[in-house]
């Protein structure tokens, strides 16, 4: 479509009084007159208003779409009447894919308005027809008065209601029977939902977990719901879990996420994780249960259920509980749950977390099992892990670790002596970094001195001083290893040996949190696989572990009478100088110091 500018100045200085921002303008019609006396003849434009209520009307071809239907069919015919008026055509303004019923839910339609207000030379507002802009008489009787008020005639490019007030009649009684028509299509798309849905048929887009599909039906291809085969089984899954009280809302959303659950792909919308609402409606959805539910009635569904009556019922539970006013969100969680991932698939370079599942009533569960995501997806073989086992295998995996008494007394000794020797270097350079530091607070001042005496530039003065107190920031930050980070330090290292003597008689002792606090403390990963029923455990310690682990290796390279207090406890002196530097070890996660040896 070719456009013509118009230029604003050309038409003089033409006023138009405001409209859409003042109430009162509404009721002044005859306002217009000295606006129209103006405009001299020949000089007036026109703009479109094109409006379609979805947007695969947007792409329609003219050809395709006789009844107006489309954008490009309206184009066409409200140019061709623009062209009957000899006016050109300045803008156009396409409303896309707005379902609204009042066009005060229209954006684009008010700023066509503020467009005409502001650009005086518009003279008419060309349609396709009212009945495509105006769902209720109202809304057409507003417009009315604005644009009469700024002079301003709307024309409808298929409807001809001719001039004076017959016309205006003949405009108000279309308004009013396109009202009716669109209440009466209303009711009619509301009882034919209701009785799909009392027919077990289902309204609208599919569910997640569920397909939108053509099938054939005694030749005919009709609307139906199947199974996602992708997101199906993960809807499934996520109903089993939070059903074991196990998840809160968060916990559960980001294990989904790592199954990969999303929304389905649309031509408005993109494929996307689902969000926390998403699931808690999801949740509380009588849809999964092979139920259509429709304005607060519940009928029987054609499409199959993806959870149990007895899973669905327990959710209810677990939903209506926690969100009573002062009941505690308390989960129950296995102590090895998120830190175990599945070996057999980072062999493969896509390492997985494994997910920790149980099956079974409340208070009586019939299994309890690893699994890793990737199965999911199909990606992965490896078999669900009976608990039992899995605790079995980590058990002895950190059992490996056990040293034996004398060398945790060997580094105990050693660790002392060591102790001793860094406090008392320790001592002597922080005593020699205050007294630095207060060599330059004196230069501070006898700078602060100078600028006071005005003898020396205020310049000179401040770049000495911005010096000094660089200097003090690198001697402050050496004073940051205290005495108690040392100390601190070795109580660390004190933890580790103690658990490390008998690691096995403290892990039996300990609770799950404790557990869950040791593992933490002493791996950084722990990856697991399955060999004929067996779970085979490869874990990595973390990096103070190995030191002392390193450490004990040493020690144990000689006997007692051939180390002789030489060359090889320097090396266990050098190991544990490094171990001791490690400022990280102050924050260990999980690991705090054993106050009472066994």
């Amino acid at each position: 479509m070719t456009t013509q500018n118009s230029n604003p100045t050309a038409t003089g200085a033409l006023t138009r009084p405001a409209a859409s921002s003042s109430f009162d303008s509404l009721l002044r019609i005859a306002d217009a007159k000295a606006l129209e006396s103006q405009r001299a003849a020949g000089t007036g434009s026109a703009v479109l208003y094109l409006r379609v209520s979805t947007q695969r009307q947007m792409m329609t071809a003219i050809d395709l779409d006789p009844d107006g239907n489309s954008i490009a069919t309206q184009r066409e015919s409200t140019i061709n009447r623009a062209k009957r008026l000899k006016v050109p055509v300045i803008k156009e303004f396409v409303e896309p894919g707005q379902s609204a019923q009042s066009i005060s839910n229209r954006p684009v339609f008010r700023e066509l308005l503020h467009y005409v207000e502001n650009t005086p030379e518009v003279e008419y507002v060309i349609i396709y027809m009212r009945s495509r802009v105006f769902r209720n008489q109202t809304d057409a009787a507003i417009t009315k008065r604005i644009l009469d008020s700024m002079g301003v005639k709307l024309i409808s490019a298929k409807e001809e209601f001719g001039e004076g007030y017959m016309a205006d009649a003949m405009e108000a009684i279309t308004d009013i029977m396109n009202e009716v028509q669109v209440r009466q299509s209303g009711e009619d798309i509301k009882n034919k939902m209701y009785h799909k849905a009392k027919n077990g048929g289902t309204v609208g887009r599919a569910r997640v977990g569920y397909l939108n599909v053509r099938k054939d039906v005694d030749g005919h291809l009709v609307n139906s719901i199947d199974i996602d085969p992708q997101r199906a089984p993960l809807v499934t899954w996520a109903f089993e879990q939070y059903a074991t009280g196990e998840y809160t809302l968060m916990t559960l959303l980001d294990d989904l996420e790592e199954l990969g659950l999303t929304t389905r792909r649309t031509a408005k919308w993109e494929e996307k994780v689902i969000s926390r609402s998403q699931l808690a409606a999801m949740l509380r959805d009588p849809y999964y249960l092979g139920m259509v539910p429709y304005k607060g009635e519940i009928f029987p569904g054609k499409h199959p259920a993806l959870v149990t009556p007895e899973v669905f019922e327990r959710v209810q539970q677990v939903l209506e509980v926690r969100v009573r006013r002062g009941q505690k969100d308390v989960i129950h969680k296995h102590f090895l749950r998120a830190m175990l991932r599945c070996d057999r698939c980072r062999s493969e370079e896509h390492s997985r977390q494994l997910v920790y599942s149980r099956v079974g009533k409340e208070t009586d569960y019939d299994y309890e099992y690893y699994l890793c995501l990737n199965r999911q997806r199909g990606a992965c073989d490896l078999p669900h892990l009976p608990v039992d086992l899995v605790e079995d295998a980590v058990l002895a995996e950190f059992q490996k670790l056990k040293l034996s008494k004398a060398e945790v007394e060997t580094m105990r000794e050693q660790l002392g002596q060591q102790l001793d020797r860094q406090l008392g270097s320790l001592r002597e350079t922080n005593s020699r970094i205050k007294k630095e530091l207060a060599k330059l607070d004196v230069k501070e001042e006898s700078f602060l001195d100078l600028i006071a005496e005005g003898t020396m530039s205020t310049d000179k003065v401040r770049e000495r001083v911005a010096k000094i107190q660089v200097q003090r920031r690198g001697l402050m930050g050496r004073l940051n290893a205290t005495e108690d980070v040392i100390r601190q330090q070795s109580d660390v290292i004190l933890s580790y040996l103690d658990l490390l003597e008998r690691p096995g008689e403290f892990y039996a002792a300990a609770d799950d949190d404790v557990k869950r606090k040791i593992l933490n403390a002493f791996f950084s990963e722990i990856w697991l696989d399955d060999d004929d029923h067996k779970v085979i455990v490869n874990s990595k310690p973390r990096s103070e572990v190995e030191e002392i682990q390193r450490a004990a290796a040493i020690n144990a390279e000689t006997t007692e009478q051939a180390l002789g207090g030489s060359k090889s406890r320097a090396k266990v002196h050098i190991l544990l100088d490094i171990f001791l530097s490690k400022v990280n070890l102050v924050g260990v996660t999980g690991l705090e110091p054993v106050t009472s040896r066994m």
